[in-house]
């Protein structure tokens, strides 16, 4: 099983096909408008060229690159002391990840002209202009941003780390790491009142672990799903703790919590999808040409007047069908840039490079930590797109720079 969930090409098909059923069944109910030729052509354009991508990469690699002929890259061996120290600095920049997104709340607050305290204790309205803030800045290159950034992606890092230590130490003092890793980040996704960096986390840490997995096999299945019920108990923590500070499950109309949690988890699924569709209905012919998806690189040529400063929003382009909707999938960053011909070219690509970092990603930590990054990115595609933050360029450079870690080698470890 752990050999189809860490695999790109299940991973995209199962995330693409259940956001399109969920989308087609809210079309039947009369949820959402009908869906039109073009778009349910768009959406199986999309699946058809990631598999296409994928699978002549698998064949192109096992031809010109056996995996027994993969040699790791130069590094060093990942041993118990190498471990505990990596997983400690990112812990502590966990720890100033936490404290820079307080004190953007105290700026934010400031900017509001608010007392930091009277921001906190109204969720809703701290949300709204915490939003505000992110958003107005998001064709600029702040300071504050970029250093939430860099220790954001250390933090993330640190959980590929803990999936390998969770799944290869022997002690339970293991569990001491996943637990203050997750209740950092819990503590971060409630500052910010969001949970997608939370979610996100949460699949560096499970997606590492069974990589891991996949590759030694050092534990049966039946305890592998009964450690891999510690981070789904969190997720299920954060997702009560956000619906009570702003009533998620109230927003769409149903009296019943239960009722409302269930269909604000289907429109999250759902609505993405819906939004996208709208959007090629009132689609112009006017082109970003690689604003959109390489926003991060564009911000910095905007900044050294390379390039004229980018007109995007990320927050406030909104949809009603019939309720609000801000997230487009990753479609929607792709045809604003370059039309169908992105669609069928970029996500051809997605499937190409995911295909080489697998076969790679068993060799090398900085590998499994790029290679982590893409089936991310996959996962989330149904959503928005990941890569609008600098933060998982950092994480991948940063892995590269200063984590170079073999993983050909890797034994039990006593922790």
């Amino acid at each position: 099983m752990a050999e189809y969930l860490v695999n790109p090409l299940f991973l995209y098909l199962t995330v693409w096909s259940t956001a399109t059923f969920l989308y087609v069944a809210g079309t039947y109910s009369g949820l959402f408008p009908q869906a039109s030729p073009q778009v349910l052509g768009t959406l199986l354009l999309n699946v058809g060229t990631f598999t296409l991508g994928y699978l002549t990469s698998s064949v192109f690699g096992r031809l010109s690159e056996p995996q027994n002929d993969l040699l790791a890259p130069q590094g060093v061996a990942l041993t118990r002391e190498r471990l505990k120290w990596s997983l400690r600095i990112t812990l502590f920049c966990g720890v100033i990840s936490l404290l820079l997104c307080a004190a953007r709340l105290v700026l934010v607050a400031k900017a509001s002209g608010l007392d930091p305290l009277q921001l906190v204790a109204d969720p809703d309205l701290c949300r709204r202009k915490l939003v505000a803030y992110v958003g107005a800045g998001v064709g600029e290159t702040r300071w504050t941003t970029i250093a939430i950034s860099a220790a954001s992606s250390l933090f993330s890092l640190g959980f590929v780390l803990l999936g390998i230590l969770v799944y290869a130490g022997r002690r339970r003092r293991r569990y001491l790491y996943l637990f203050s890793f997750l209740v950092l980040s819990l503590a971060i996704g409630i500052l910010n009142l969001s949970r997608k960096g939370f979610v996100v986390n949460l699949l560096f840490l499970t997606l590492s672990y069974l990589c891991v997995h996949r590759l030694h096999r050092l534990r049966d299945a039946r305890e592998v799903l009964r450690q891999l019920l510690i981070p789904f108990a969190a997720l299920v923590v954060l997702f009560a703790v956000i619906d009570l500070l702003l009533s998620k499950s109230q927003l769409y109309g149903p009296r019943d919590r239960i009722t409302g949690l269930l269909f604000s988890i289907y429109w999250y699924i759902a609505a993405p999808v819906a939004a996208f569709a709208e959007f090629l209905t009132t689609r112009d012919d006017v082109y970003l040409m690689g604003q959109s998806l390489l926003l991060p690189l564009y911000k910095w040529l905007a900044r050294f007047h390379l390039a004229p400063p980018t007109s995007i929003s990320l927050f406030g382009n909104k949809v009603y069908i019939p309720y609000t909707v801000n997230v487009y999938s990753y479609l929607r960053n792709v045809h604003e840039d370059f039309g169908v011909w992105g669609v069928a070219v970029v996500p051809y690509l997605v499937g190409w490079i995911s295909s080489i970092m697998q076969r790679k990603a068993n060799l090398f930590l900085p590998y499994l930590n790029a290679y982590l990054i893409l089936l991310v990115l996959i996962v989330f595609s149904f959503y928005n797109y990941l890569l609008a933050s600098n933060q998982y360029y950092l994480q991948a450079l940063l892995g590269l720079a200063f984590f170079r870690f073999r993983l050909t080698d890797l034994q039990r470890v006593d922790m």
